[in-house]
């Protein structure tokens, strides 16, 4: 009898683990997306992965450390350039003294400008993103702003209004200065904001490019005059060339170690890989085509506008104050905005929220924004845009499922999945865009509970046979009575 009641406690025993303690660990939700996640090492000090359209962070480490820039500064520099030119990129840039013997020794990277030589913007910024010369950025800094000093206000102000908040600089050039510093974080949104300048990837993306002469190089033909791409990640053939990048630039000194700010296209999808305080040049290279290969391969990135219903065709009939109208109003957004999600992941799983908020103050249509969420995660962002709109006071409208007229209040749209397909949204199984039978959240919660309830009466029926075996009472000699009481 003893090793009949041993045997039943084993039994019980292997029954709870092998069987309950799973079953009841799968009653967290069952649909919940895992974003993959690089998980390797990366031998830096800070990396940063972000897609540059969507503004989704896809990877991270030590984002926010405060790290030494070293010539990463010269795109801030282009962009306060570009900022300030308004396109006029053939206007003339004069070299002062100063601009080309401020901070520039024999070791320094320069094209050799002496006073006096005077070269076009678009020779200069070339200058300044290839090479990485230096007396190119002294000599921009003094044309935008008149010394560097007041340069470095201007993009001091910039990264204000960008919302950066560890950055800081001191000059144009980034030689070192223990008060000119940046973040992972904060650089990859200083290199999205230059690539809303398509002639920053033209120049940064370009093998080489032969400026004017100057007077060291009288000659045009001079190859002196001829400036190379230093950033090997951009160069076909240099053995890091990475197929698909569109920008990029390199920066180094003793403090600062190997960084590297690039940028990649591919499916539609732009992402900005950043890199710091690698030890050797080629870690900074290895470290970025990693990083870039991984999150290609795990994420696509979606145009808004061609992927919600609700921007895909224009509006033609909207209600105000209960008169219908045609043709008075488009909503729409543009097609740079774009939302993030793993490359596994269903578009019906998309929710939306609508905010009467106006975020983009320049945009004299816009009337507000929506944010995409798949399962509760920030995937990206678009402003609605309404043409017109300032011919109407008060808008309705049920395309959108606004139920009130537009205010700064925000409202949560439950019903607007991006999925519409009724079948998928009431079918107990169904297949899903790659044609995979998948269960629905209601069959899934159903399996759910039945398997915990099953296995609660099967777990009270072990206890109970369990209690048994300890009372030395033969089966077979217990007794069920049953009283039932006459009132």
């Amino acid at each position: 009898m003893k090793s009949k009641n041993v045997l039943i406690k084993t039994l019980s025993l292997l029954f709870v683990i092998i069987y309950i303690v799973p079953v009841l660990g799968s009653a967290t939700p069952s649909n919940v997306t895992n974003w993959p996640y690089y998980d390797k090492e990366v031998d830096a000090k800070a990396a940063f992965v972000m897609d540059a359209d969507s503004s989704k962070v896809l990877y991270s480490l030590n984002p926010d450390q405060k790290l030494y820039p070293a010539s990463l500064t010269k795109i801030m520099t282009a962009i306060i350039v570009l900022d300030n030119v308004n396109g006029n990129y053939d206007d003339l840039v004069t070299f002062s003294y100063n601009s080309v013997t401020k901070d520039i020794d024999k070791n320094s990277v320069t094209i050799g400008a002496s006073a006096g030589d005077q070269l076009s913007i678009k020779d200069c910024l070339y200058s300044l993103l290839l090479p990485s010369a230096n007396d190119a950025a002294n000599a921009l800094a003094e044309h935008i702003a008149g010394s560097i000093n007041d340069f470095a206000l201007l993009m001091n102000e910039k990264a204000n209004n960008l919302g950066l908040k560890n950055t800081h600089f001191v000059n144009p050039s980034g030689l070192h200065d223990d008060n000119q510093y940046t973040t992972a974080s904060d650089m990859a949104k200083i290199l999205q904001y230059a690539l809303s300048y398509p002639i920053f990837a033209q120049i940064s993306s370009s093998v080489s490019y032969r400026h004017a002469p100057i007077r060291r190089y009288k000659n045009p033909e001079n190859s002196n005059n001829q400036v190379l791409n230093t950033t090997s990640i951009l160069v076909p053939g240099s053995g890091y060339y990475y197929n698909g990048i569109i920008a990029g630039k390199t920066g180094h000194t003793s403090n600062a170690g190997y960084n590297l700010a690039a940028a990649a296209k591919k499916n539609n999808m732009t992402l900005i890989s950043i890199v710091l305080g690698c030890t050797k040049d080629r870690i900074r290279y290895q470290e970025a085509k990693s990083l870039f290969d991984f999150h290609f391969s795990n994420y696509k990135s979606l145009s808004i506008k061609h992927t919600d219903p609700r921007f895909t065709d224009s509006i033609s009939t909207i209600t105000i104050n209960d008169v219908n109208l045609i043709d008075s109003l488009n909503i729409t957004c543009d097609e740079k905005y774009h939302i993030t999600m793993p490359i596994y992941a269903d578009q019906k799983d998309i929710t939306s929220k609508i905010s009467f908020q106006v975020d983009d103050i320049y945009n004299k249509y816009a009337i507000g924004s929506v944010s995409y969420y798949l399962k509760d995660e920030f995937i990206g962002k678009c402003t609605i845009e309404g043409k017109n709109i300032e011919e109407v006071e008060s808008i309705y409208t049920s395309h959108l499922n606004l139920s009130s007229p537009l205010s700064d209040d925000n409202e949560n749209i439950g019903s607007n999945s991006l999925n519409h397909n009724p079948d998928q949204n009431n079918a107990l199984v169904y297949r899903n865009s790659n044609g995979n039978l998948v269960l629905s959240t209601t069959l899934t919660t159903m399996i759910i509970v039945i398997t915990i309830l099953l296995s609660i009466i099967i777990l009270v029926f072990l206890l109970y046979v369990f209690v048994l075996s300890n009372t030395n009472v033969p089966f077979n000699k217990i007794k069920f009575r049953f009283k039932r009481r006459l009132k």
